[in-house]
Formats: structure tokens, sequence, C-alpha cells
């Protein structure tokens, strides 16, 4: 498939550019960017205020929807996973929570992931490439589209709209930060999306130069840090980001950011038994949080690939949760949503179709609910 820039990446001012180019007028970017972003249509011809002539010029430039729905499931708990192929033939996973009146959606931001983290599915597809922020926008653009044509409707009696993000599904975002900063400014823009900075969240594994960075572009978003573990050596054998930035490190880092922004940052913390969850894991958290402006928000360990990790018991969880309260220390525990369609954190990986056409295990369960688009 021949490549064409995805016009959703372009910045307005990048337009106005392109616009200057092709002899029409920059006020146009304006237009373009509320019909893609306000008015999300599907073809430039939708664009009715904008001249015959420039969309066309606009359909022969660039590509408006790069990404292709090849399946879509449901889960029993109303979250929903879509399998997305890109342009190019790779293939990114998307999730809409609905919860309290909320529609969350939880965005890919590579194909595929680097980081190796042992607890995550995504970490053993490797990695291939960055998403472009036009495609990180589509995946949410598909879900208000989906959102629409199923006529779910929010609180209020209007058709719903995705209302938080995520940077949380496959990928290590501050690797793509470019990406990802377009994106959430895209989303902050008042004229566009209108998303206040607390409705975006960038979680990363710990790439401490790039928090630091973070800051300095004055990205709209909170920061989640997926911690995971308590100290270098059980954090660097699930976690090996942790080999080249250890806690101590990753520490400052935040700190940093706290004292820069004055904002909370989030503690992922996946529970593993005998690993995080322990009383010597409980009294090590207490120690790391105590002094900073952060709070915890714990998972328990979703079922994955590796055979060496299990999910506490609730006992274990309990004594866990209840040691860390008794500090005074804020944490949660995250509900896990869309299990039954490896929907959840960690959970998120694909491989490409066999030779029957049949997409293989990490991508769809046998007793999930596919939709084929």
């Amino acid at each position: 498939m021949e490549w064409q820039r995805n016009i959703k990446t372009l910045t307005e001012d990048e337009i106005k550019a392109w616009l200057r180019e092709v002899d029409e007028k920059p006020f146009r970017a304006e237009q373009i960017q509320k019909w893609l972003f306000c008015q999300q249509v599907k073809s430039f011809d939708e664009m009715l205020n904008i001249s015959p002539a420039l969309r066309e010029k606009l359909a022969k430039q660039f590509e408006l929807r790069s990404l292709k729905e090849d399946q879509h499931m449901v889960s029993v708990d109303g979250t929903v996973k879509w399998l997305f192929e890109t342009w190019d033939g790779h293939h990114i996973e998307t999730v809409m929570i609905p919860a309290n009146g909320r529609f969350s959606v939880c965005v890919s931001t590579q194909v595929g992931c680097a980081m190796n983290c042992a607890f995550c599915r995504t970490a053993k597809m490797g990695f291939f490439r960055n998403l472009e922020a036009g495609e990180i926008l589509e995946e949410i653009i598909n879900v208000n589209w989906y959102l629409k044509e199923n006529n779910i409707f929010n609180e209020e009696g209007q058709i719903a709209q995705v209302t938080n993000i995520i940077f949380m599904g496959m990928g290590e975002p501050l690797n793509n930060l470019e990406n990802v900063h377009r994106v959430c400014c895209t989303l902050h823009n008042q004229k566009l999306f209108n998303m206040g900075s607390k409705r975006m969240t960038v979680s990363t594994s710990g790439v401490v130069p790039r928090i630091k960075e973070l800051v300095d572009r004055n990205t709209p978003c909170c920061l989640a840090i997926s911690l995971n573990s308590t100290n270098n050596e059980y954090r660097s054998s699930v976690m090996p980001v942790n080999n080249i930035w250890p806690i101590e490190k990753l520490l400052e880092g935040v700190d940093e950011y706290i004292r820069r922004t004055d904002n909370y940052v989030t503690f992922e913390f996946v529970l593993i038994q005998g690993i995080t969850c322990t009383p010597k894991a409980a009294k090590e958290l207490i120690r790391i949080c105590a002094p900073r402006r952060v709070k915890v928000n714990a998972i328990i360990l979703n079922d994955g690939d590796d055979p060496n990790l299990h999910a506490p018991t609730p006992d274990e969880v309990d004594t866990f949760l209840a040691a860390v309260r008794a500090a005074q220390i804020q944490i949660t525990i995250r509900t896990a949503r869309g299990r039954d369609i490896l929907a959840a954190c960690g959970q998120l990986a694909h491989k490409k179709k066999n030779d029957q056409g049949v997409f293989e295990r990490g991508s769809s369960l046998p007793d999930a609910t596919p939709r084929q688009s």
C-alpha cells in the first residue's frame, strides 16, 4: 500500500504551510481541523464549507482514514477491544472501558514494545515502529464512531463520547514522545476536543530522561509510573528498564516532576504473588510513597505467558492493602476489566494471521464475542 501523510498528524500551522504551497488560503486550516476533530468526518467530501477543488487536493495528498478495523470484541462487563490494521499491515489494539458515566480509552502508541516487561503480553511481540499522532487520534475517533453508531448515551441523555484517555496500550509512550505530545495538544485544544489535562494520563515504565522532557514540553497530561516493584532486584527481574534507570534514578525523576508541575504522580503497582504482594514489599512501598505526593493504583496480575508469575490470593491482597493504608498511603485496587477478551492490563498483544487466515493467540479468545468489520 502506498503511504500518504496522515492529515490528522499535522498541526494547524503545518496545514497552513501546505495550503500556501498549493495556493490556498491559510485560514482554511482551522476549518479543516474542525471537520477532522469536531465533526470527525469519514471523508473529505463531507467538508461542506471547503471547495471541491481543495477537497480534491486534500484527497490526493493526505490519508484521512489509515486504520482499518479487523475485529472488535465485547466483554461481558461492557469493555470493548478493537483490533486495527495499520496502513503498512501491522496490527494494534485499542480498549474502551465504560464506567460511572465515563468512557475511557486505552490507546496504543507503538506497534509492539521494546521494554520486555515479564508480565506483559505486548512485550512478546517485539517492537516494529512508533504510531503517528494521526493514528493514535484515529483510535479515539473510531471509538467515538462506535458510540454514535450504536446509540450509546451518556448520563445527560446525549450520544456518548470518549471522556478520558489512558496512554497505556501497546508500547512505551515516552519512547514516542513527539507524537504523544502532539496528540495531547490536539486533545487539549479548546477549539477541537477541549479535553482537560487531568483527563489524559501518560503511563511510562520509567524512561527517566523523557519524564523531564515531558515537563519541558509542558505536555498537557497527568503522569503514571509503572513501578511494579519496590527494590531493584525484583524490579529488574520483571522490568529490564530498571537496569538502565534503577529505582533511585526513577524517584529522582518523579521528585523533579512533582516539584516542577505541583501534580500528583500515580504509581501503578502490579500485585504478583511472592514478589510485590508481601509484607516486605508493603513496607518498601510505604518507604517510597510516604515522603511524596503520589497515589498507588494496585493491579492484580492478569493472566500472561510467564508460568513463573502468579496472582496473589484474595487474603494476600487484603493483607497488603491493609498494611499500606495503615501508613496513610492512598492506594486503590483497580477492578480488572475485559479479561475474557484479553483486554486487561498487560494482555494486549497480536500476531499476524496464520496460513489459514486465522488470528493466532494474543488477539482473541474462543469464548469471546468477535464482530468482524
